[in-house]
Order: C-alpha cells, then structure tokens, then sequence
C-alpha cells in the first residue's frame, strides 16, 4: 500500500460508500475534500468534514499506519495543527495532539477491484502500463488530457526559456535570439550553439545582417572553427574576416572541441547548421517583429537559404561530391517551429497579455506534422492512438517520459477514467 494511492481514492470520493465513521465509531460527512498540497505540509488544505452536525473547516493528512504520524515527526510540527481528519489504511494507534485532543480517524476503504487495477499498473513491465485498457476510455477524455499533456510540455520548455530572459534581464529580442542557436543545435549540438550566441552580442549580428558573408565569417569564428589553416580560398576569406571583425567588437570564441559530429549524417553537421543559422540572422529582426506583434507566419523558414558555397560543402575545406539543398528541411524547420517559435510565443504571450489567448498556440500546433521518431512511433502503436500532427506528438512525449515512465498512472487521467470504468464492472 501506498499513500499516492490513499490520496487518489480520497481526492476523487472513490472510498466506499457508507463506510463514513470515525474509529470510535462516530458517523461523519466530508463536505469538501479541500486542495491537494504538493509541498510540505497537511496533505490537503481547507477541507471540510461536519461531525455531529458541527462543520469543521481544516487540513486532512493521510497515511499508510496512524502510527506513521509519528515516523513523519508531525508530533510538535504547528504545521499540524489544524489538522482536522487523520485518513489511514491502518489504525495501528490513535494520535494525541499537543493540546490533549485525539485526532479524529478514519480508516478508510475502498473497491478491491480498483486497488487491484492499481496493483497491476504499478507491477506491470509493459512500456505503457495500461495499453491493453486504453479502450475503455472514450475519445472526450483521451483528446482533452492530451491536449493538456501538450500544454505542459509547452509549460516545461517555456521554463528555460524564462531562465534566459532572466540572463537577458527581460530581453525578448536576446532572448529569443539565445533560444533559437540552440535549437540549431538539433539536440546534439544545443549546448555550443547556446554558447556561441551567450558570447556574440546580438547588436553584433543585426549590425551585420546585410552582409551574409560576414555574419557566416562573425559565427564561424566565433564558434572556433577558423583557428586552423584554410584549406580553401573561401575558409581563408572567412578567416581574414573574422579577425578584423574579432578585434572590432572585442568578441571571444567558444572551444572548437565543444562541437560534436560522431554518428552524425552529414546534413546535421555543424558547420550545415552553423550556416543555416548565419542565413537566418539576416532575417532575425524580420522574425522577432512578427513574432511579438501576433504576425509570425510559419513559412518564415521556407525561404532561408545558405551560400552557394554550402551547395557542395558540408564541412569547411573539403568539397563534397554530392550537391545538396542549401535550405532548411520541412523536418528541420518543424523541429524549430515546435521547440523555438511555439514557447517562445508562449512565454511572451502569457507574460505580456493578461488575455492572452492560448488557443492560438494549439492551433499552430496542429498546422505542424507530428514528429516521427521511435517514441511516437512506440507510443501510438502500443496505445492505438493517431499521431496526426505536432499537438500530438508533443503530447504523447510528454505523458510517456513524465507518466508512464514513472508509473504516474493515479496523476493522469486516462489512468482515472481506467479505474473508474474497472470499478463499475
């Protein structure tokens, strides 16, 4: 037994109807269960229980064994003090306040067939415990934690970048400009990416928007790629360029061994991406503008194309024998879309406007494809659930790494609807 599972059944009344008495056999009614608390502290606040017909509003604490009250230390805790109604599994011993008063108890009960539901989630091997029940929940409920699930995946990337306009000191521009090299980094490559933009100002980039080939010098050097001995005519022009722009703005060069390529193709090397990100600085301005003013259209990223030099190169020196495209890929700018513009305007949108309007936000998810990788792939096929676009896949993400992963199944819903239809059975 554990006390997640006592505070399920209590938050969502699924005790056993008329078993309401104290253990000195008092009868008893729960008026409102009051709020679950997550911190420190009763387990739930404000709750209120009438006993004999007095109404008593005040915390609710729960465990395993009464006897636990003191295993906690609450004994002396004033924290406990208003603690109204002691839930147990097991009255091993009643509890006496400071004040002489015995804590009124409950050992509560509830459906055997839930707690065996419980049992077979928490002790099942599959990847997602309850996958051969997902059927007994309708479309209604699965679509709206789904779409929660999104929102908070969406909640959790807006963190880091709250942390960054910090750093910023509430610098939206900086702070999306951070935020967007990062996420040119494609995971691998985020952390020097990120680097490289903490340690070239941004003034530095929008001064030289018009001028492709030094923005390409500027963002090369700075991520310490033109240390070496040019191996062509262009990395040498690169190199004369960026130590007249070093020496102008003072700037400073992250360590070219931070840049990691093993088991990498070619089209996600660094340099690919380093020149993709020096096409779209031109337009950084154009992009946060939009952004800020509601304007933003996701084909922004279309029309972002590198040099020619990079028609026939992926690294810098060595001619390549396969030509490639010089743009962004559909993938590679949903992958920005979904991880940069999406929370970015999230965070500014819920910061800024006290209405912002959070429906924008999903509707622009739902204009993404859905990422297809193997954990939305494993995911949809083990639960039969369609992955149609990127609310979808954000979503499922989020429920597989946070819930089901961690046995999590009393806090998702889709586990709740599952008890809830096991019980009437």
């Amino acid at each position: 037994m554990h006390e997640d599972f006592l505070h399920f059944i209590y938050k969502n009344r699924l005790w056993l109807k008329g078993t309401e008495l104290l253990t000195d056999n008092t009868p008893f009614e729960i008026l409102d269960t009051g709020l679950h608390n997550h911190d420190s502290g009763p387990d739930f606040f404000n709750a209120k229980i009438r006993i004999r017909n007095i109404t008593h509003v005040g915390n609710v604490e729960i465990h395993v064994n009464a006897s636990d009250w003191h295993k906690h230390h609450h004994d002396g805790d004033h924290a406990y003090d208003n603690v109204i109604l002691h839930i147990v599994y097991n009255h091993d011993c009643d509890i006496t306040l400071q004040n002489g008063r015995t804590l009124p108890t409950w050992e509560i009960s509830f459906p055997q067939t839930i707690f065996n539901r419980y049992s077979d989630f928490k002790l099942n091997e599959k990847p997602i415990a309850c996958a051969d029940y997902i059927d007994l929940v309708d479309d209604f409920h699965i679509t709206m934690w789904m779409e929660k699930m999104a929102i908070e995946r969406l909640e959790q990337k807006s963190e880091h970048i709250g942390e960054i306009l910090q750093h910023t000191n509430g610098n939206w521009n900086e702070t999306l400009y951070i935020v967007l090299a990062r996420n040119f980094g494609f995971g691998t490559n985020a952390m020097p990416f990120e680097q490289l933009a903490m340690q070239t100002p941004l003034n530095v980039m929008l001064h030289n928007a018009d001028n492709p080939f030094t923005l390409e010098a500027i963002i090369f050097g700075q991520a310490g790629m033109l240390n070496g001995q040019p191996n062509d005519e262009y990395t040498r022009k690169l190199t004369d360029e960026y130590s007249f722009q070093k020496a102008k703005y003072q700037l400073s060069p992250i360590a070219e061994s931070m840049w990691k390529r093993s088991k990498m193709h070619p089209t996600n090397f660094p340099e690919t991406r380093l020149a993709q990100f020096a096409a779209t600085m031109q337009y950084f301005q154009t992009l946060i503008d939009d952004i800020l003013n509601g304007k933003f259209n996701p084909k922004f990223f279309d029309n972002i194309k590198t040099s020619e030099y990079w028609e026939t190169h992926f690294t810098l020196g060595e001619t390549s024998t396969k030509s490639k495209a010089t743009g962004l890929g559909q993938q590679a700018i949903d992958t920005i879309l979904i991880n940069t513009v999406i929370p970015f305007s999230y965070i500014y949108g819920k910061t800024t406007n006290p209405n912002f309007d959070t429906e924008k936000i999903i509707d622009m998810m739902r204009t993404i494809k859905a990422e297809n990788n193997r954990e939305t792939r494993a995911f949809a096929g083990i639960c039969k659930m369609e992955c149609k676009n990127a609310l979808d896949s954000q979503a499922m993400l989020n429920l597989k790494k946070n819930y089901c992963d961690h046995k999590r199944c009393l806090n998702c819903n889709i586990g709740f609807q599952i008890m809830k239809e096991i019980n009437r059975i």
